[in-house]
């Protein structure tokens, strides 16, 4: 049977990371705000088997097309999620925990107060616009393996990526954390400035996100390590300049007061271990041609 009569490893993916959060939703979470992601998952996951059926019974080069990718928007769907449902089910933030085990790594101090010492506005600019630009490396390397092989290397790399985002939500739920610039901001000695569009940038991320509690892991760290691994792995010249920005958005999480160090290895840890399991699921979508 081909490929589009089936479910892709993408929409397993999706209809398993829905079906988790709506049991916790059941479980734990009591409120209209909860009540509405619920319905809202239910919707998702009733999009998820329109496309496939869509793909199966009309096929065609756009469907195709609409298949490789609309995942992409689902996922941002259930990542702002986040917000409302990650207090509900679990409200204990480990904030606490974190920043100890930082100073335990910087015999005492807090790496976005020692940062304060190399803190410069065109620095800053930087480090906002690089961190903002996070989702490009994943999206990037997606592309380029579509490109050279959308049957096989692509849905390898993209239901790695997939799985790899949904490991760092299962993390937010686990080990809620609001992050050093809500923690720590009365222990800065002075604000973050930058130069042309700091203000707006960071405005513009935070009146779309809200307050999360998606520190632990760093989701941006775990990513684009899993993007360097899968950059290596199917021989992308695209290796070289994702290690570069990878070192400066790694970087930028912490300068900026969104991350502890602790998020950065936890991410790191994670890219790893979800990449042991790139053989399982290239043989998974092979089998399946």
């Amino acid at each position: 049977m081909p490929v589009e009569h089936r479910y892709r490893l993408e929409e397993i993916a999706i209809f398993a990371m829905l079906a988790l959060l709506n049991l916790l939703i059941l479980v734990f979470a009591r409120s209209a705000d909860a009540t509405l992601a619920f319905y809202q998952n239910c919707a998702l996951a009733a999009a998820v088997f329109a496309v496939a059926r869509l793909h199966r019974y009309r096929g065609g080069m756009i469907i195709a097309f609409i298949r490789d990718w609309y995942v992409l928007p689902l996922l941002l769907f259930i990542y702002m999620e986040h917000k409302v449902l990650i207090p509900l089910i679990n409200p204990h933030d480990v904030d606490d925990l974190l920043i100890i085990l930082d100073r335990l790594l910087f015999f005492g101090h807090d790496p976005t107060v020692l940062m304060e010492k190399i803190m410069l506005p065109p620095l800053t600019e930087l480090a906002q616009i690089v961190y903002a630009s996070f989702y490009f490396l994943p999206l990037t390397l997606c592309v380029l393996a579509w490109r050279r092989d959308r049957e096989v290397t692509f849905h390898v790399v993209a239901s790695t990526i997939l799985i790899g985002f949904f490991v760092s939500y299962a993390g937010y739920y686990l080990t809620p954390a609001l992050g050093p610039r809500f923690t720590l901001a009365h222990l800065q000695g002075a604000p973050l400035t930058g130069v042309l569009t700091f203000d707006i940038i960071r405005s513009s991320l935070d009146a779309a996100e809200g307050i999360m509690r998606d520190c632990c892991p760093s989701g941006h760290v775990m990513i684009s390590m899993l993007t360097i691994l899968l950059a290596r792995r199917i021989g992308s010249r695209f290796f070289i300049p994702v290690i570069a920005w990878t070192l400066l958005l790694s970087f930028s999480t912490v300068y900026l007061r969104y991350h502890y160090v602790v998020d950065l290895i936890a991410g790191v840890g994670l890219a790893f271990v979800v990449h042991l399991f790139v053989p399982a699921i290239e043989r998974f979508v092979v089998s399946r041609k």
